[in-house]
């Protein structure tokens, strides 16, 4: 082969090489710009997600809190409408209570018809011997007077013993007979409605004291006052009772313990800072009382008077004058 002809072959191959070359460099610089373009997209596609997940969690957040404030709105007038109907069965269930009530009075106190009947018949006849022996319009009219008259005194005397049939003589608050009873239906509405219902039960500290000191109608006489301070701290719907001796109890429906605490600790307080005056004598008194509440402490009646009063002589125990809550 000419040598002249090699020489033009070689030539050929070194500028094939240099353009093949040339070529991996463009191909490779395109390579490195679709590897950046490919990740500048991901990268975007990345953004574009995170900009999408943002304004999703934007419109959820505004949906939820305009879903929320439509359901409080409902909750609120569907409770308010709950609790004008709950505050009226309640009346109406306390007025049937409160006639159970003296129904059971009746049935403990037969012998108020007895003597309502006997005196009603003395009287009737006396009235008739009188007819018998005189006559007259004039006497007729007075004779029906009379009767009218001795029947509204009888009317009054049945509603009186009735009354002390509940009330306690000498300080005027309720007894231990209607303590027991209203609990008893005050827990029966408790359960119906789901509600808390708490008893708080205090005494005296030291009233032996008093009594032996300065003699019983002493004692007497701050028992009437502590009663009267008590029924001043309390709302219409509570009850006050004797419980025994120097032993009260309260009865507090619709109530929580913390609430309870708070009436416990008034009257506490209350009790320390008023001024009982024997005579000229000005003596200090103390209470000390325990709390219980329904359903947290018991079920029953009994053990709930058990829990509070347990709570009591806790208070007794540590010190005096303070308030103790049942245990569990």
């Amino acid at each position: 082969m000419d040598e002249k002809i090699i020489k033009e072959i070689k030539k050929d191959i070194e500028i094939l090489n240099r353009e093949l070359k040339k070529l991996k460099e463009e191909v490779a610089t395109y390579k490195n710009f679709g590897n950046e373009l490919e990740s500048r997209y991901e990268e975007m596609l990345k953004k574009e997600e995170a900009f999408l997940g943002q304004i999703n969690q934007e419109i959820e957040r505004e949906i939820t809190v305009m879903v929320l404030a439509t359901i409080k709105k409902v909750i609120n007038r569907e409770t308010v409408a709950l609790k004008i109907l709950r505050r009226r069965i309640r009346n109406q269930v306390r007025h049937q209570v409160s006639k159970e009530i003296l129904k059971e009075t009746n049935k403990i106190i037969p012998e108020i018809k007895e003597f309502v009947k006997e005196e009603v018949k003395n009287k009737s006849v006396e009235i008739m011997n009188q007819l018998k022996r005189q006559t007259g319009k004039q006497l007729e009219k007075e004779v029906i007077e009379q009767v009218k008259e001795t029947t509204s005194i009888l009317r009054e005397q049945k509603e009186e013993i009735e009354r002390k049939a509940i009330i306690d003589e000498l300080t005027g608050v309720y007894n231990r007979r209607y303590f027991e009873a209203k609990l008893e239906d005050e827990l029966i509405l408790a359960k119906r409605f789901r509600s808390n219902l708490c008893l708080i039960i205090f005494d005296i500290d030291y009233f032996k004291k008093i009594n032996d000191t300065y003699g019983h109608q002493a004692g007497d006489s701050v028992l009437q006052e502590l009663a009267l301070t008590a029924k001043s701290l309390m709302s219409s719907v509570d009850s006050l009772c004797r419980y025994g001796g120097e032993e009260f109890a309260i009865i507090l429906p619709e109530t929580r313990i913390e609430q309870a605490i708070d009436l416990a600790e008034k009257l506490r307080s209350e009790i320390e800072e008023h001024i009982f005056y024997i005579g000229d004598k000005i003596i200090n008194v103390t209470i000390s009382a325990g709390i219980a509440e329904y359903p947290t402490h018991a079920l029953l009646k009994q053990g709930l008077i058990e829990k509070a009063d347990k709570a009591l002589y806790y208070a007794k125990n540590t010190g005096r004058n303070n308030i103790k809550l049942a245990i569990k």
